[in-house]
């Protein structure tokens, strides 16, 4: 971490004061975050007994979600060689940081938790577990010229060999002189560069997925919606074909479903307010009364199709286009940003709906008892596979539906799971939390 740091806090050529700090930052962030992404790979190639030499998948056949991380690892990994080439160091490590925690850690394995999750062998989690292994291989490698002594380990524990006996992502240039010479030999590394397939058009598509989900984030925040509280439609308005990614965004946004809608008006609506600056010569003592005419119009679809169409008596003043402001908003139970595709002057907006229903309440309450019973058996260190004895007990709480009962004791490998009545007294050494208003207590045994 101490290397890392010194490379990542400033450019070389710059004083830098060293900080203490800086240095745990960068454990918590960097190394962290990357063994914890080995570790995921690790506990269930474990479990599964994974060979990476026994059955291959080829790329083209992986999913969209495998391809757009190892094309991104292409992309990363050229261009870290090219700063390192340049003396660009402190760029290339950052770069390099960046694609471990947002791109693997915080998109490729959060989306990719349940194909593992699946305790029978399929293609899909055979094909993640090759693009986890082959990602963390090169990451190594590409570390292991700043910060020698953890990559190391990974490395030998995924091939059996070091990291330092193992060629470089880019290639080599043949002969020790080659390698030590002002520049290389570019085709005989690029003979023996060993990247996966790039794809751009698919990290640009991505990118704007990833966007779309952070637009759902800040629609949730703003509209006071938590996280785990499903909505039961999504609708992309506008924006390039993202059909192949719709089941991921929707996992990603927690919604039922995700749709495609041409049409961005089926969601708004429209507000009227006056233009007192040209009312006021014609309304004159009567403009207040007219402002708020036009304010509370019940039908201001229809009193702006009569502005348009010549003007509207309103209160005895003929008010004309010019007379009146038109705001657009959302109707009411939707929510909707808009975000721009990345390199193109493009603009897709996403919009969700908002409105619930006993059955998206007692999803959303069955998602936040996962979560806290998950952290639990973390806490308590249990193995993956250890079943548990589950307990709940609900106060205020939404009815749950028992298919979501169920789900909960399938998610938190629960031998048994008992939901109490409402009338029921949790024991006094259960662990409790409260959402939106329901207190719940349960207990792991």
């Amino acid at each position: 971490a101490t290397r890392w740091y010194m490379v990542t806090a400033g450019a070389p050529w710059n004083p830098m004061k060293f900080d203490p700090n800086g240095v745990r930052e960068t454990y918590a962030k960097m190394f962290l975050t990357m063994w914890n992404v080995y570790k995921f790979h690790a506990d269930y190639a474990a479990l599964d007994g994974f060979d990476p030499d026994a059955q291959t998948v080829e790329v083209g056949k992986r999913s969209a979600l495998d391809r757009w991380i190892l094309s991104r690892l292409h992309t990363v990994a050229a261009e870290y060689h090219e700063n390192f080439t340049n003396w660009q160091f402190h760029k290339a490590c950052r770069d390099l940081e960046d694609f471990i925690v947002n791109d693997v850690s915080n998109w490729y394995v959060r989306r990719s938790r349940r194909r593992l999750w699946d305790e029978a062998d399929s293609h899909d989690k055979l094909a993640c577990q090759h693009t986890l292994h082959e990602v963390l291989e090169t990451v190594c490698r590409l570390v292991a010229p700043v910060s020698p002594f953890m990559v190391d380990h990974i490395h030998r524990n995924l091939t059996g060999t070091s990291v330092h006996t193992a060629n470089w992502p880019l290639g080599i240039p043949g002969t020790l002189e080659g390698a030590t010479a002002d520049a290389w030999d570019e085709d005989a590394a690029q003979a023996t560069a060993e990247l996966p397939p790039q794809d751009l058009a698919l990290e640009q598509t991505m990118a704007l997925v990833r966007e779309l989900a952070e637009a759902g984030r800040r629609i949730r925040i703003d509209g006071g919606r938590r996280q785990r509280l499903p909505c039961a439609q999504g609708w992309i308005v506008a924006g390039p074909d993202l059909s192949e990614f719709h089941d991921l965004l929707a996992e990603e946004l927690n919604v039922e479903a995700i749709r495609v809608e041409n049409d961005l008006d089926r969601f708004q609506r429209i507000e009227l307010a006056p233009n007192f600056r040209a009312l006021a010569p014609k309304a004159r003592s009567e403009v207040n009364n007219v402002a708020q005419a036009i304010r509370s119009a019940e039908d201001p679809e229809s009193l702006l199709a009569a502005i348009n169409d010549g003007g509207a008596d309103v209160l005895g003043v003929m008010v004309e286009a010019s007379d009146v402001e038109v705001k657009r908003v959302e109707r009411e139970g939707f929510a909707a940003q808009t975000v721009e595709a990345e390199g193109e002057s493009l603009h897709v907006s996403l919009v969700l709906d908002m409105n619930d229903t006993p059955a998206l309440l007692s999803k959303g309450m069955a998602r936040d008892i996962v979560r806290r019973v998950q952290a639990k058996r973390k806490d308590l260190d249990l193995a993956i596979e250890a079943s548990i004895d589950l307990e709940i007990w609900l106060s205020n709480a939404p009815e749950m539906m028992p298919t979501d009962e169920q789900w909960v004791a399938t998610e938190t490998r629960a031998a048994g799971c008992v939901f109490h009545g409402s009338n029921d007294q949790a024991p006094s050494d259960a662990e409790q939390f409260e959402v939106d208003g329901t207190i719940v207590h349960f207990t792991v045994n």
